[in-house]
């Protein structure tokens, strides 16, 4: 038999995941949350590559992020990349400069 609490307890997280499946957040692609540091090595459109303090070159899905974040960007700047892992790339939901 199931205990008092457990019977209490199942339904709410039932009702939880029920509602964390079906009403969708801010988001914009499904995957692990990222946040790194690197360099910008190029821009174009809406792509981005950064390479990060290990030498590994990132490709930047930049269409989620207001133009205004990324548009005086230039090769070399320091920038923190915030987003969402997406197959072989990340879509970024913000870029914020670390330059002084």
């Amino acid at each position: 038999m199931r205990s008092p609490v457990l019977r209490r307890l199942l339904p709410a997280i039932a009702v939880a995941l029920v509602l964390s499946i079906a009403i969708p957040g801010h988001v914009p692609a499904e995957g692990a949350g990222v946040r790194f540091p690197g360099r910008v090595s190029w821009i174009a459109g809406g792509t981005m590559v950064v390479t990060t303090d290990d030498g590994v070159a990132v490709r930047v899905d930049l269409t989620e992020v207001p133009q205004d974040e990324y548009q005086r960007l230039a090769p070399g700047d320091r920038v923190l990349v915030i987003g969402v892992l997406d197959r072989n790339r990340i879509v970024a939901i913000t870029i914020r400069s670390l330059e002084p």
